[in-house]
């Protein structure tokens, strides 16, 4: 296999205790896999940069044969206010690279890291300079672009060294229900320096998107891909996969053979499984057709990735409620943004005979219920979904009975219409409402993304996209707005008051009519947001993506980054944090 050799700077003293020993490494190269003339490190071997062929700005330096232990590595920041990152990393992550990851290094640049470890029971502590790559270019309106570009507008003290994993699309349209797909997903500090990106070839191996890339419990990368609608032919075939963050592959899973169309989410359980939003393939539908369903389907799958559950939502909500589908922004459907229908809407006669396939419209084999996030409560071993368009959010038990619904009461029928919970103020008194909205200090979420159980808080956030509020577009676009909410459900009483929001005061500038997040983080007690399609349908500039991190109780905002994407109306997907110090544990 042809290797890269690195071309070495060495100034080498054998370190005694606490002694420090410098390396410069210049250029990147592969795992050892033959053997190699190149000359030896200090007192390990070579450094490796993108040793899996997976992100520039990674690197393993290998053991050379030796045997270390309690490691810890910090990749020192760029400049007067840069960032350091700083973890350490366990036993088994060293077996497992042959060496120490190193995390987080700055694009065609002369890294500096510290790396220190004990070896025979001595402390090393050993300094390298690690030479990486430029970040891939992409070809857009005739000129090469590097990535979004990454505004930090404020820093509070305590919040620098947080990370944020930004999960972008760069999106080319070419017909009805095609597109090129070419994945963006960087991680950034707070100063708005990318120090880590993910190679797009390595997950796009199929045509489609990648979606839902958040970190597990156990520090990994977990992802899916592969949402690609043909017509006429059905949906390619998804996968989700799992990596680390240095690259190491370790699992990539197919779909099951009676399920395709994966977008959106992928949900990490307290038991190792996975939740997959889904559609199913060869439904039968109410008046006899055989079809493949659209967004409306979630899945539990094992390890070996065996179907252990599935909720059909055709079997249990009303597939042919259009109360909301009625008042939403055609120009803006996730995934089908069409800028020539701002504004449009579609009556109930157009939502019926719509063909089949990923469009808006009711009844099995259309977009009727775009499930945007999956979220398990363990407490009741239940999934919470978020319904992008029945503008609900709904609760479902592993009997697959509803177990409450948040949103709208228009439209709800029979049972289900016993399951939407009543909106209570603060003191827990009934609210004034109707179809539209409720007086007072509460409001539905419409057309939202992501509804998550917060245990500790005992409620539930939501990112309220905002489209088709009080089930109507208003007077003119400027007037619609996204909010960042929380909710406090009690499902014996079967009612909800609203214990927190922000974003309304923001206004049209920070609306996001598609895509987005919000989620509570405990250990800075804040809650994250990001509304990653602002400005989506403007015809003159590029989306821009606002990561925003704030005090609930105050509403101050302790981190705001503004992202500047590529292409005009192309969406942000989600944003997250990440924690360096749980990546190699």
């Amino acid at each position: 296999m042809k290797k890269t050799i690195l071309s070495l700077t060495l100034a080498i003293a054998f370190a005694s205790s606490g002694a420090m020993v410098s390396h410069n490494v210049y250029a990147g190269g592969d795992l050892p896999g033959t053997a190699s003339t190149a000359v030896a490190q200090g007192q390990l071997g070579f450094v490796y940069v993108d040793p899996y062929k997976f992100s520039p700005l990674v690197a393993v330096i290998d053991l050379g044969g030796k045997t270390i232990s309690d490691v810890n590595v910090t990749v020192i920041g760029k400049g007067r206010d840069g960032v350091d990152i700083d973890y350490p990393v366990s036993s088994s992550q060293v077996l497992t690279h042959n060496g120490i990851p190193v995390f987080g290094m700055y694009p065609d640049f002369l890294n500096t890291v510290k790396v220190s470890y004990k070896l025979e029971g001595k402390k090393v502590t050993e300094e390298y300079k690690i030479r990486t790559s430029a970040l891939p270019q992409i070809h857009i309106d005739g000129q090469d672009r590097t990535q979004y570009e990454y505004e930090p507008l404020t820093v509070a003290k305590g919040f620098e060294e947080r990370l944020y994993l930004v999960d972008g699309q760069v999106i080319f349209p070419n017909m009805r229900d095609h597109w090129d797909w070419h994945p963006t997903q960087n991680i950034i500090d707070t100063q708005g320096d990318v120090r880590w990106h993910m190679r797009a070839d390595v997950i796009y191996d199929r045509p489609g998107g990648s979606m839902s890339f958040k970190q597990t419990s156990d520090g990994k990368l977990i992802f899916g891909q592969g949402l690609m609608f043909q017509p006429n032919q059905g949906f390619d075939t998804p996968y989700y996969a799992k990596y680390d963050f240095l690259g190491k592959p370790i699992f990539k899973h197919d779909l099951p053979r009676g399920y395709n169309g994966f977008s959106h989410e992928i949900t990490e359980m307290p038991n190792g499984h996975y939740l997959l939003r889904v559609g199913k393939r060869d439904f039968i539908s109410a008046d006899g057709m055989k079809v493949d369903t659209v967004r409306d389907v979630v899945i539990e799958v094992d390890q070996n990735g065996d179907v252990v559950h599935e909720w059909n939502f055709n079997n249990i909500l009303d597939n042919m409620r259009d109360d909301v589908l009625l008042s939403l922004d055609m120009g803006a459907v996730c995934l089908n943004v069409d800028v020539d229908k701002a504004g449009a809407q579609m009556d109930a006669e157009q939502l019926r005979n719509e063909p089949y396939g990923d469009v808006a419209g009711v009844g099995a084999g259309r977009n009727w219920l775009h499930i945007n996030s999956i979220g398990y409560d363990a407490e009741d071993d239940s999934i919470i979904i978020s319904a992008r368009h029945q503008s609900a959010v709904i609760k479902v038990g592993r009997d697959n009975e509803v177990k409450w619904i948040l949103g709208t009461p228009a439209g709800w029928k029979g049972e289900l219409a016993k399951k939407v919970l009543t909106p209570v103020n603060k003191k827990g008194k009934k609210l004034d409402c109707n179809d539209k909205g409720c007086q007072g200090d509460f409001d539905w979420t419409w057309t939202q993304h992501t509804a998550w159980a917060v245990p500790e808080r005992g409620t539930v956030t939501v990112f309220d996209n905002g489209d088709g509020r009080g089930l109507e577009q208003p007077a003119l676009p400027s007037m619609k707005y996204s909010r960042g909410v929380e909710y406090k459900v009690n499902d014996k009483k079967m009612t909800v008051k609203q214990t927190w929001e922000y974003g309304k005061e923001r206004g049209f500038e920070w609306y996001s009519p598609i895509t987005s997040i919000t989620e509570w983080q405990q250990d800075l007690k804040t809650m994250f947001m990001a509304s990653a399609s602002a400005g989506l349908m403007d015809p003159k500039q590029a989306p821009e993506h606002w990561i925003t991190e704030v005090d609930p109780e105050t509403n101050e905002i302790k981190v705001e980054i503004k992202v500047k994407t590529l292409t005009k109306h192309e969406p942000g997907y989600r944003s997250t944090v990440v924690r360096a110090n749980e990546m190699f544990k």
